[in-house]
């Protein structure tokens, strides 16, 4: 009874995106895939998968395994040696693996765009081009997931790894909630403020609002980015 009264005494509510406003269902648009070096979207693909989880998944993992034509894919021809998860500090996965074709061990690894970048052996000439992607993506509501490849001249299992060639960008796709829109709207009318909170790039943000809110006024200072679509009054989300 308490939380009803409390409830009922809501002037804001404070939502996360992803999840709450999204599905968190993730899939992967390979129509828009960029790739670098030659490579193929095909064989970005495969590098992605391998870096990823086959078992224990998080949802990224889960997204790019399945992707694939059959999951087992994400293991197939090769041995794994070592294998590296997530984690909020070096923000990448990581897998050491001997390819059985040649022999010869690689690493592939997948993360925040921005650390991949700074992997590669040729980031001076790559930077630009990556940037602009990265915002290309964002202003279509995608997410991008920078991978990278590099060959172990050791052969070792624990060997340094020789120039890593970052070989391309995967665009990460969100959906909204089917309910999202009434849900807000009748928030709205009843007097409550809406703000939605995300640690993803200002242009996904406003993407996110924009396509199922009709959203295009925004305030940007510092690190806090406020979003008012103007359909709602007033929804602002702010980067932590």
């Amino acid at each position: 009874m308490t939380a009803v009264e409390e409830l009922a005494g809501m002037t804001i509510l404070c939502s996360d995106k992803t999840g709450t406003l999204t599905l968190n269902k993730l899939s992967i648009d390979q129509e828009s895939f960029f790739t670098m070096g030659g490579y193929t979207v095909d064989q970005c693909m495969i590098f992605a998968a391998r870096a990823s989880r086959t078992e224990n998944q998080d949802a990224i993992d889960f997204a790019v395994v399945n992707s694939l034509p059959d999951p087992k894919m994400a293991r197939e021809g090769i041995e794994e040696l070592d294998f590296h998860p997530f984690n909020p500090v070096d923000k990448r996965t990581e897998i050491t693996y001997r390819d059985n074709k040649d022999g010869k061990v690689y690493k592939a690894t997948k993360g925040a765009p921005q650390i991949i970048l700074g992997m590669a052996h040729n980031k001076n000439e790559i930077e630009k081009q990556v940037h602009e992607q990265i915002e290309d993506f964002a202003k279509r509501g995608f997410r991008a997931l920078g991978i990278a490849v590099a060959e172990v001249p050791s052969g070792e299992a624990h060997g340094e790894p020789g120039p890593w060639s970052m070989v391309g960008l995967m665009p990460i796709f969100d959906p909204p909630r089917h309910d999202t829109k009434e849900t807000i709207e009748q928030a709205i009318a009843m007097g409550v403020e809406v703000k939605m909170i995300t640690g993803d790039q200002l242009a996904i943000a406003k993407e996110t609002c924009s396509s199922s809110w009709n959203g295009h006024e925004y305030l940007q200072h510092g690190c806090a980015e406020f979003e008012r679509p103007a359909g709602l009054h007033r929804v602002r989300w702010q980067c932590w």
